[in-house]
């Protein structure tokens, strides 16, 4: 049921029927909840995603202190459950702490945005040195969106033209990969604002 609810409200949320896809979350929250409350090693993943999903819509409706909360207690949960399995959700620590950054920065909590994109970044670079073909896509998710921060929200042209050129570097051997192909072009956006034309 919780399963069914949280898929529900994931299309609720494409439709843009807002209300709807937080009250379906909300149930489903709810569920898992009082799941893991019996068995928490089964059901407090389901907890962790169902707040990450909340958290994603409640930062949609301008809710940015509930999504902040929404988010601090997911990432709280993925790290204890990454304490005693890393391999398995380390993946979703740093997920959870991407898009946390994403939300700091929309509330200018820049110090603490930059602190959250660069321990994201980190805990991808640890992941991708051992299997370079799953995580480094990622890598090159938070180096773009790192790149723009330092580019917009807190200037630092050194460091944001720096992490653009190695989302291009990423983007050499990932060329197939149409997501990677977006965070090129980006990265291309941001060198050329800062005078720099790799393709010239």
């Amino acid at each position: 049921m919780a399963n069914t609810l949280n898929n529900l409200a994931n299309l609720q949320s494409d439709q843009n029927h807002l209300e709807a896809a937080a009250s379906s979350y909300g149930e489903a929250l709810q569920i898992r909840r009082d799941l893991a409350a019996e068995n928490p090693r089964t059901y407090l993943p389901g907890v962790a995603m169902t707040l990450n999903n909340l958290a994603i819509l409640q930062q949609a409706q301008n809710h940015l202190e509930v999504a902040a909360g929404s988010y601090g207690e997911a990432l709280q949960t993925y790290r204890n459950l990454a304490a005693e399995n890393p391999r398995t959700y380390l993946p979703d620590v740093a997920t959870t702490l991407n898009n946390l950054a994403i939300l700091q920065q929309a509330q200018n909590h820049l110090e603490a945005a930059a602190s959250s994109y660069g321990e994201a970044l980190q805990i991808r670079r640890d992941l991708s040195a051992e299997n370079p073909r799953t995580y480094l896509p990622d890598v090159a998710m938070t180096l773009i969106n790192l790149s723009i921060f330092y580019w917009q929200a807190m200037p630092d042209p050194e460091k944001s033209v720096a992490l653009a050129m190695e989302v291009i570097e990423i983007f050499q051997d990932f060329q197939h990969v149409s997501i990677v192909q977006r965070y090129a072009m980006t990265a291309r956006q941001v060198l050329e604002a800062n005078g720099i034309n790799i393709d010239g």
